[in-house]
């Protein structure tokens, strides 16, 4: 478990992350031989490029709008919104406003 995050408190996931002008950065919350749960935050007008999944990953929104591609398709998703990807999936993520999001990735 990150020391970011104290045993026993209370905590929002949106707050782990800053955001830096003109970056994505990211913090590993948990990561083990079978999953791995980070925390991103990307400011305006920056992405990740298409790639595909390592594992199953399931998206969790936490603030802002991002916009998703996968599988040739186009997702807005919105703070409190999720999204599924399957192991292979290509995908990639961009924000055209400030947008943090958590990301649950198994690693079988």
């Amino acid at each position: 478990m990150n020391r970011a995050v104290k045993i026993g408190e209370v905590f929002k996931l949106a707050e782990l992350l800053p955001y830096q002008d003109g970056k994505i950065i990211n913090m590993d919350v948990v990561h083990n031989e079978k999953m791995k749960f980070v925390v991103m935050s990307f400011d305006a007008g920056t992405g990740l490029s298409e790639h595909a999944a390592p594992g199953e990953a399931l998206i969790f929104a936490l603030d802002g709008e991002g916009v998703i591609g996968y599988e040739g398709k186009e997702h807005t998703i919105n703070a409190g919104e999720n999204f599924v990807f399957a192991k292979g999936g290509a995908h990639w993520v961009k924000a055209e406003k400030r947008f943090k999001m958590a990301l649950l990735l198994t690693l079988e």
